[in-house]
């Protein structure tokens, strides 16, 4: 019996390296899920009217983009969708916030859909930048929110502490990766392993926009706590919110009538209506 216990030491370290080898090697996979079984070239089907853009980023890289388009925009949402799938399945989920009055700039990050070019974490935060910048061409800095989806409360945060926008929405944002991955994969050392933290609650608190976090209770992609704890570093700022739906999971929150009445009096207070488009910052 010993005899067996002393073989079996190695061979389950053996084991346990090779499952963290894997999850070396496969992170960019299980954190960047791009398609699927969706067509790299998917039409995009939209109800309303809407331009592609293609924008040349760092070291050879292509954004491609929609712009969504109202009548008389009170502003921009510049949104940065989750991890999940191109625009080709994020455009009328987008495309759902143009009722509001905003229009809406919704770009693909490199590997997804038309998108192109080798990515990392300072590289997606160079291409937020890149459409930031694309979407000032046409409206105030004021008369933009930047809203941040999942994955996408990573860049949203990024370029929030790093400009003046007009608000910031993040909706099912986590602390930081590291904690999401901790929660997926308990025995796994990711703090050691993982090359995207996307370190929202280092970035948060220099965010001088008003926020508006929202989270539901039964989310088990981004726990709720992990979205509690981002607002714990903001908390004490007069215009930064939280949001909490009892019973709702990562990908429902639009189904829930507080979320757009709740949308509604934040645009409403930061986003006066009136606010039209404008050539330049203005």
């Amino acid at each position: 019996m010993e005899k067996y216990f002393f073989y079996s030491i190695p061979v389950a370290a053996a084991v346990y390296a090779v499952i963290c080898l894997f999850y070396y090697l496969l992170q960019e996979k299980l954190i960047f899920v791009s398609g699927g079984s969706e067509r790299r070239d998917a039409p995009v089907m939209l109800a309303g009217e809407f331009e592609e853009i293609f924008l040349e980023g760092e070291e050879g890289g292509t954004v491609h983009a929609i712009h969504i388009k109202v009548t008389e925009p009170r502003g921009c949402i510049l949104y940065f969708h989750g991890n999940t799938g191109s625009i080709s399945r994020w455009g009328a989920i987008a495309e759902e916030l143009t009722s509001f009055g905003f229009d809406v700039f919704l770009p693909d990050y490199r590997g997804y859909g038309k998108s192109r070019g080798k990515r990392s974490e300072a590289l997606i935060f160079s291409d937020a930048a890149l459409c930031y910048r694309k979407v000032l061409e046409s409206f105030p800095e004021k008369r933009v929110c930047l809203y941040g989806r999942s994955l996408g409360s990573g860049p949203a945060t990024w370029l929030a502490a790093r400009t003046s926008p007009g608000g910031l929405v993040l909706e099912t944002p986590y602390n930081n990766l590291i904690e999401v991955a901790r929660y997926h994969s308990p025995f796994i050392p990711v703090k050691a392993f993982l090359r995207y933290t996307f370190r929202n609650d280092l970035r948060l608190p220099k965010v001088k926009a008003p926020v508006l976090i929202a989270h539901g209770t039964k989310d088990k992609i981004v726990p709720f706590k992990s979205g509690m704890r981002l607002y714990q570093s903001v908390k004490k700022k007069t215009d930064a919110k939280m949001l909490t739906i009892p019973g709702g999971h990562h990908g429902d929150l639009n189904g829930f009538p507080v979320m757009r009445k709740t949308l509604e009096r934040f645009f409403d207070r930061h986003f006066p209506k009136g606010g039209r488009k404008q050539s330049g910052k203005g």
